[in-house]
């Protein structure tokens, strides 16, 4: 461990938790990784709402208007 870069905050944490039992330290593990995923998660959900949002609004414009009924433009029928 690069002890010059843990705070003192965490320093009193990680010593503490060696009074924890394995299942307990395993336990505060997992929810701190699946912290660090749900976090990740909601970003990239967050980039993903905002590509689509401007891909919308960029696909829903008058001059493309024409394309909308694009079978009836192309005379394609439904069948």
């Amino acid at each position: 461990m690069l002890s010059s870069t843990i705070s003192p905050q965490l320093t009193k944490v990680l010593k503490e938790s060696k009074q924890l039992t394995e299942n307990e330290r395993l336990l505060l593990a997992r929810s701190l990784l699946d912290s660090l995923l749900s976090d990740n998660a909601l970003e990239e959900k967050e980039w993903m709402n905002f590509g689509l949002r401007s891909f919308q609004q960029e696909w829903d414009n008058e001059e493309d208007a024409i394309y909308d009924d694009w079978r009836k433009h192309y005379g394609v029928s439904e069948g």
